[in-house]
């Protein structure tokens, strides 16, 4: 449907109609004064700018009997108008003229202005009829008509000429442009015909097309059209009527139209108007439907089909219907038409109807033994155990739609369907852990044992959504160890925590022997090399092949990583997800920003519940459809969602709820594999490696190569502790500090973190005191800002940070003291949360080095009071590192 067009559209359309046709009409005026005729045609100066033609062309080349004649009209002759007054102008071809061709065969020009064929099948030539466009009212003694000569044999002397609405025309014979040319014979309008046909307006007195008298037939109303066609001018045709409908939403209604200006004003006058920008429609209270229809009646170019119940389209009222006719396309009273909604659960034992008004419906809810009434959401509840006696009573109601729970909700609370009030859902069963390793058992808190439980519940299938830093990965361990007769195990991470799960798994299964640890490296290791095999997010694409082996114990680390199905890994996990027995998923965070992140999350979990994303994202996802396709990225029924997936998939608990079982500190050692570096760097990094194992040196020459080996080491960390930081901030971590002493270091996750344009505040030797006072308070405050990248040395001390409970140390430093008070930036007065210290230690470093240095250390200071005593306990790594710590003791004294 085309847009309307606009008053100074329409102005410059036809000034340029008008300009083109003058420079024509002088054109052709050319023309007939240099074929030297004898022919002539007076006419007074406003006839000649009024009148709707200029002097006609002709065709020497062709040959005619009949002459043209034009005459003036007299309106005060017009009873005998047969007779021609004395002082009227005639204008008639000479035989000469005649002789030349005036007339011309009906295939070579346009059809003739009459409305029968003539018996020599010839037509008028250089006659062009009359535009759509109505002009000004102009004096009668001013138009001209035309009619036939009296030598014609159809001509009649009773014929009157009657005036044309046009004051202007184009003769047909003067086209110059072949295009129109040849679109004038075929019965086809010109170019601008379009436009002329907008143009067209109705004139003062009501006409817009005059009537036209061509042989002794008067041209109808009904003959008009087939008349401007034959004559290839465009015709005016009637006003297009704009359709639409009301939709029934609710307690309300909702029109569905394409743009009108008159019907927005009426919109706007309704005081229940809404306007909703997603749909780009508009929509009214039930209230305002009677007001509304009746406004749409009184315009002529609007149709709104009435709300189902009422009768089919409304029409458009005629001049002189009246008020009661209209009435009678109005539907009845409002609470009679028809009313739809929806059931949703509202908590694990209670629903509600979502939907309009209907006195039926609110004589149903009040036999419910169990009806509440929401006074602020104006919305009735149930138990569900009356769920099914409401549902089997509303499918009978007339008039009334109430859809169900979707069949998922059923199923997952099928004994709450049956006994919600008898009997309360009870706890869930303690789980039998005698075969797991008891070291594992004892150190879980009372929440990580519920945990477990849970997933023993659930026969191994979960999604365990606990805040970060609440030991997602210790109960995982827990959860699989109770299924390990049905190992061998899939474990796939993140890529930067493959080895710290390895290391997970020797400290909480001693039982497990080292080798039966398979860490996937690269595409081409063996993934069913042990009886725990780690592959990262990244491989797995790679291995595709591999994955069909069947495993029948899965844990997904940051299981979010899936969320868009459309990704290789994806597509990659969910084959082996699908068939795998137990599966255990772990994320802090879900989903990141829409419910649609969920579904393959639900879908690798319990298959069964949402087969179709379609179905999924109508319910959950506000699903609309566009003209591309429909758009899942909204949100719908959040609250029914949350009660779903905690009764049958998930399992979340917050720091907040747990914070009485949380130690004030959380040390945890993260094991990270040196990143790609050059041949040279790895060169220069083996030959200080082996350089410390060397016998026979002096304390300061040891000394030296720990000081060398920790400046090579700072420059391998860097791609794997970038990768690190890169993983927390995809996970949702809100705001961390990250300590490092090298330079290079901090300059390497700075560069990062604004190519990733994460907002974040650098504190090194080179920040003067102002500034850094300045920034602490912008990390503080500001929600924006994300990381606090500081240096060991230089912001251990003096700053206040505790709007953070994170603290990431990218490099370690052997003297534990500065360590301790980095780690007091953020745990401190006013920090509410337990607060987790991550160390990332790199194997094959000097981290091998200083780690277990740092750890004997503390020992030392603990046993004299003077510092924690549980920090080795907290970060045990006694059985991880390969160098012999009699070594290490060696550079102890003088490392400071």
């Amino acid at each position: 449907m085309s847009l309307p067009l606009t008053e100074e559209q329409r102005k410059k359309i036809e000034e340029n109609r008008q300009k083109a046709l003058a420079r024509r009409a002088e054109k052709l005026a050319g023309q007939h004064q240099n074929t030297g005729s004898g022919s002539s045609i007076a006419a007074t100066s406003s006839q000649s700018k009024q009148g709707p033609f200029q002097n006609l062309p002709r065709d020497p080349s062709k040959s005619g009997s009949h002459g043209i004649i034009f005459k003036q009209q007299n309106p005060l002759s017009s009873t005998n108008g047969d007779q021609r007054p004395q002082n009227s102008p005639s204008f008639q071809l000479s035989t000469s003229e005649q002789a030349k061709g005036t007339w011309k065969k009906e295939e070579e020009v346009p059809t003739a202005c009459l409305s029968h064929r003539l018996p020599s099948q010839m037509t008028v030539a250089g006659i062009s009829p009359p535009l759509a466009h109505s002009p000004p009212e102009v004096p009668s003694q001013q138009l001209l008509g035309y009619a036939l000569g009296q030598d014609h044999p159809q001509a009649s002397h009773g014929t009157k000429s009657t005036p044309f609405a046009n004051t202007t025309h184009e003769p047909l014979a003067g086209a110059k442009n072949p295009q129109e040319t040849a679109a004038s014979l075929s019965g086809q309008p010109p170019r601008d015909a379009v436009l002329e046909a907008k143009m067209a307006r109705p004139s003062a007195s009501g006409q817009n097309v005059a009537d036209v008298h061509c042989g002794t037939e008067r041209m109808t109303p009904g003959t008009e059209g087939r008349l401007h066609q034959k004559l290839g001018t465009p015709h005016q045709p009637a006003a297009s009527s704009q359709q639409g409908t009301c939709i029934r939403i609710g307690d309300r209604f909702q029109v569905k139209i394409g743009y009108n200006a008159e019907l927005i004003a009426v919109f706007k006058s309704l005081p229940s108007r809404r306007y909703d920008p997603a749909t780009k429609m508009w929509n009214f209270s039930m209230t305002d439907y009677n007001a509304l229809m009746e406004a749409a009646q009184r315009l002529p170019r609007v149709t709104l089909q009435s709300l189902e119940g009422a009768e089919g389209h409304m029409e458009s009222p005629s001049p002189s219907g009246s008020s009661s006719m209209a009435q009678t396309c109005l539907p009845a009273a409002p609470s009679l038409a028809f009313v739809k909604g929806q059931c949703m659960l509202i908590s694990r034992a209670r629903f509600e109807a979502d939907i309009g008004y209907s006195e039926d419906l609110i004589a149903l809810f009040k036999q419910m033994e169990s009806r509440k009434y929401d006074v602020k959401t104006r919305k009735w509840n149930f138990l569900l155990e009356e769920y099914n006696k409401l549902m089997e009573k509303a499918r009978h109601l007339p008039q009334v739609q109430l859809d169900p729970l979707p069949k998922t909700v059923t199923l997952a609370f099928a004994a709450q369907l049956e006994k919600t009030s008898l009997h309360p859902v009870t706890d869930v069963p303690e789980a039998d852990l005698s075969g797991v390793d008891s070291k594992l058992v004892s150190s879980l808190l009372p929440f990580q044992r519920a945990g477990v439980n849970f997933a023993i519940a659930k026969k191994g299938r979960l999604l365990l959504a606990d805040d970060m830093g609440l030991g997602k990965t210790i109960q995982a361990i827990c959860i699989a160890a109770y299924y390990r007769k049905e190992w061998p195990l899939l474990v796939v991470v993140p890529s930067s925590v493959r080895f710290t799960w390895e290391q997970a798994f020797r400290q909480w299964l001693p039982s497990l022997s080292p080798d039966c640890i398979n860490v996937v490296v690269t595409g081409k290791d063996s993934l069913t090399a042990g009886l725990v095999n780690i592959v990262s997010f990244d491989l797995l694409s790679k291995i595709e092949k591999q994955l069909k082996t069947s495993f029948k114990v899965v844990i997904i680390d940051e299981s979010h990583f899936l969320k868009n199905i459309k990704t290789a890994r994806c597509r990659a996990a969910l084959t082996f997800l699908k068939v795998a027995k137990r599966v255990i998923l772990l994320s802090g965070t879900p989903a990141m920003s829409r419910p649609a992140e969920l579904y393959t999350q639900i879908l690798a979990v319990k298959p069964t519940f949402f087969p179709q994303f379609h179905a999924f994202g109508l319910r959950y996802c506000g699903a609309k459809r566009l003209p591309w396709g429909w758009d899942y990225s909204g949100s719908s029924n959040l609250g029914e969602l949350k009660l779903l997936l905690e009764e049958a998939v998930m399992l979340r608990r917050l720091k907040c709820d747990v914070l009485s079982q949380l130690p004030a500190k959380q040390r945890k050692m993260v094991v990270v594999a040196p990143g790609q570096m050059s041949a040279r760097s790895r060169a220069a990094l083996d030959a200080v490696a082996k350089e410390m194992t060397t016998k026979n040196k002096t304390k300061l020459q040891q000394k030296e190569a720990l000081i060398l080996f920790f400046n090579r080491t700072a420059e391998a960390k860097i791609p794997c502790v970038i990768e690190y930081i890169l993983d927390l901030l995809e996970s949702g971590r809100e705001k961390f500090l990250v300590f490092a002493h090298h330079k290079v270091v901090l300059d390497a996750v700075t560069e990062a973190l604004e190519r990733k344009r994460v907002q974040h505040i650098r504190i090194d030797g080179s920040t003067s005191s102002a500034d850094r006072e300045d920034r602490c308070q912008r990390f503080q405050l500001s929600k924006g800002h994300t990381v606090a990248v500081l240096s060991i040395t230089a912001a251990n001390m003096g700053l206040t940070l505790s709007s953070a409970d994170l603290v990431v140390f990218a490099e370690l430093f052997w003297n534990p003291g500065v360590l301790m008070q980095a780690e007091d930036r953020v745990h401190r007065i006013g920090q509410s949360n337990s607060v987790g210290i991550h160390y990332l230690v790199a194997r094959g470093t000097a981290d091998d080095y200083l780690w277990p240095l740092i750890q004997e250390k503390i020992k030392v200071l603990g046993e004299a009071g003077l510092s924690e005593t549980n920090f080795s306990e907290m970060t045990e790594a006694r059985d991880y590192f390969y160098k012999v710590i009699l070594l290490v003791q060696v550079c102890v004294p003088n490392a400071q």
